[in-house]
């Protein structure tokens, strides 16, 4: 019987056909691989390869045997894959991206510590998913909670905070909020109403409030505030990281509570597992 090794190693050359690519994907050097091809030669008694000084090629003979394994090695793979997995739970979740990339990935390591065997499908979108028919087993929503057909646990309520690089503030009177008059607003194309309701709630004004520069998302916004392109309102739960390193700071200006928040949410129509009564939990304790 030929060596599975040497065949692995003949069909991973006749998929790339290149020996040092094939080498390299089996884990040997191209020596190696040329003497598996050897010995794969002499077991089955046929020349499978050229040795033409230009690379290995396959010869007339090796093209058949690559017909007649065709996909074998990849359904080995995928089946020794799928059965490392036994015993994993999948959980599909669906998020809004500002509270993905600024504040659950980051803590997302802690989750999977915790629930090891538990493997995350996560899907960042401005839609809202329908759980009921689509393939989520929860999600976390931005809204005030009132939502037909699904069971909600409030994470937390929003709120809007000043937040600038702090080079901005230098040679200004730190403690008033009167200096943003002359600094450039930056806004999130998604939130567009969020600086006209801090200013109204702290009572000041702004000349650029409707033409200052938009970015297409929170998260580009965050970025040009640290870059000191100007200053943003933003929830500072989604700047912490930032804050604590001193690329932003936060005043000691007004903070405005909104009524929308985040919540998780989930199907109750859908058996509770065990993996998702975990997310919940662990959300819920961590926020």
């Amino acid at each position: 019987m030929a060596s599975l090794r040497a065949l692995h190693a003949f069909s991973l050359l006749a998929r790339h056909g290149r020996a040092a690519l094939a080498a390299e994907k089996l884990g040997v050097s191209p020596s190696a691989l040329s003497h598996l091809m050897r010995k794969l030669e002499s077991e089955l008694g046929a020349t499978l390869v050229n040795r033409d000084g230009r690379g290995l090629t396959l010869t007339e003979e090796g093209q058949r045997l690559a017909m007649s394994l065709g996909d074998a090695f990849d359904r080995i793979e995928e089946a020794v894959d799928s059965f490392r997995r036994r015993g994993r739970t999948e959980l599909r979740i669906s998020t809004v991206s500002t509270f993905a990339t600024r504040w659950l990935i980051p803590r997302l390591p802690a989750f999977q510590a915790d629930q090891p065997d538990v493997e995350l499908l996560l899907s960042a979108s401005t839609r809202m998913v329908d759980l009921d028919r689509e393939n989520y087993d929860c999600a976390i929503r931005l809204g005030t909670g009132n939502w037909p057909s699904v069971e909600s646990h409030l994470l937390w309520k929003e709120h809007l905070a000043v937040a600038l690089a702090p080079s901005l503030l230098e040679g200004k009177e730190p403690s008033d909020p009167a200096v943003l008059t002359d600094m450039r607003l930056l806004h999130s194309a998604s939130r567009r109403n969020d600086w006209d309701h801090w200013l109204a709630e702290a009572g000041l004004s702004h000349p650029d409030t409707s033409s200052g520069m938009v970015l297409q998302s929170r998260d580009l916004a965050i970025q040009a505030a640290i870059a000191g392109m100007g200053a943003i309102v933003i929830d500072r739960r989604f700047v912490s990281q930032e804050l604590e390193a001193g690329h932003l700071i936060t005043p000691d200006w007004a903070v405005v509570e909104l009524e929308t928040g985040y919540w998780f949410v989930r199907s109750p129509a859908r058996t509770l597992t065990r993996p998702v009564a975990a997310f919940r939990d662990w959300l819920q304790t961590t926020v």
